[in-house]
């Protein structure tokens, strides 16, 4: 549940994305254009510290608070690894007992000796649920407001039977994504559980796809222009619904960790990961 110093922090971090990465700088940057005036930006913010603990001059945030930092960078199509990065400076800070001094991104795949091959897995199934999220929001947004604003036979095509079902299968996918992302990031330590990540990717994962393919049955041919904002977001909906792994892939994590368990139901077996993870 989101607590109102999450939603505020989720709101001026949205802001701030609004106002220096809108689609326009988006696509600039997609076209090669240099991603350095807003790395800068991001460093004097302190945003790329927020896993960085506060007795090193971090924002020292818990888990469910970036989780709202992460769906804001999903919501706003950001084509820079801004979550990587900051998982990737919490990490070296708590590691090394001392705060990342270089700006600028950071892979998760350069924190080997770290990380661990487990741990990366892990923060990548979380990470890109919460991506998803965000961006499955957005085009539920869009797509409802061009549902709205077409006019097809006199009449908007929002009031057409077969749209508003499209509409509100989209709705229930983006509403599934988002808790997914919640439950990948409920754990209250410095670690996302493994488990959770990975049911989390498999449901928001399947639910990319749906939404993808409604986002575009709503728009029609103009939603893959390049001039349209909607294949920004479907776009980075279909590569995060794979990236680290396939949603079926994660859905085997998890039954591989059920069936190696003690409980025989799915509800135990979900209680006894919640309550390890601190809930």
């Amino acid at each position: 549940m989101s607590t109102a110093a999450d939603v505020t922090l989720a709101t001026a971090f949205d802001t701030w994305l609004a106002d220096r990465c809108p689609p326009a700088t988006v696509r600039a940057i997609e076209g090669g254009a240099s991603s350095e005036g807003l790395w800068r930006e991001l460093e004097a913010g302190g945003w790329l510290d927020a896993l960085v603990p506060e007795a090193l001059g971090g924002a020292g945030l818990a888990l469910p608070d970036v989780r709202a930092l992460v769906e804001a960078c999903g919501y706003r199509a950001v084509p820079l690894p801004i979550a990587e990065t900051m998982v990737a400076r919490g990490v070296q800070a708590r590691a090394g007992g001392v705060r990342p001094a270089a700006p600028g991104p950071v892979a998760l795949a350069a924190l080997d000796a770290v990380l661990g091959q487990d741990a990366r897995r892990t923060w990548q199934a979380a990470l890109t649920s919460a991506l998803i999220a965000g961006a499955a929001a957005r085009v539920l947004e869009l797509s409802i407001a061009h549902a709205q604003q077409r006019v097809q036979f006199g009449r908007p095509i929002g009031s057409f039977q077969a749209v508003q079902h499209r509409l509100a299968v989209m709705a229930e996918e983006a509403s599934a994504a988002r808790m997914a992302a919640q439950l990948a990031f409920a754990a209250r330590g410095d670690q996302p559980d493994a488990v959770l990540a990975a049911m989390a990717k498999s449901v928001a994962g399947e639910a990319a796809a749906v939404i993808a393919a409604g986002g575009h049955a709503v728009h029609g041919a103009i939603g893959i222009a390049a001039e349209c904002d909607l294949q920004l977001y479907t776009r980075r909906l279909l590569g995060w619904r794979t990236e680290g792994g396939s949603p079926a892939h994660a859905a085997k994590r998890v039954a591989d960790a059920w069936w190696s368990g003690e409980s025989d139901r799915a509800i135990d077996f979900m209680l006894a990961r919640l309550s390890a993870a601190g809930h």
